[in-house]
């Protein structure tokens, strides 16, 4: 396919990794997220009712000055990250029915791969 063909580089520039890769809520490939955040204070957002505080600690520890993870994760937003497992799971043996995922669900299992799901924020700001 075109993604080996390029030696696992993206059209933008990023690496596919074969043994770590994310997947959409559409079932599309993405770019792994950069972790972990920065600790720090930052804003942060679903996009719905919430806006408020988020404090990281730099043990990786997390806290919100209100509300739930869920009142400030945008719900329509899903991903997991897929890890194959001796099944040999790969985006090939993701099934194209399970997508796109209804907002707030689970993210769909891969066949063949161990899944991590993530909610989605919106990082506002962060405080300097």
């Amino acid at each position: 396919d075109k993604l080996e063909q390029a030696d696992y580089v993206a059209p933008v520039g990023w690496k596919f990794d074969t043994a770590d890769w994310w997947l959409e809520e559409h079932g599309i490939i993405m770019e792994a997220p950069q972790f972990p955040v920065p600790a720090g204070r930052y804003l942060v957002t679903g996009g719905r009712m919430v806006t408020t505080g988020l404090t990281i600690g730099a043990d990786g520890s997390w806290k919100l000055d209100e509300g739930k993870l869920y009142d400030v994760t945008h719900l329509p937003c899903r991903s997991a990250r897929y890890r194959p497992n001796d099944g040999g799971g790969s985006p090939y043996t993701a099934k194209g029915s399970d997508f796109p995922v209804i907002p707030g669900a689970e993210m769909p299992k891969v066949p063949g791969c161990d899944k991590q799901d993530y909610a989605v924020l919106f990082l506002v700001g962060k405080a300097t």
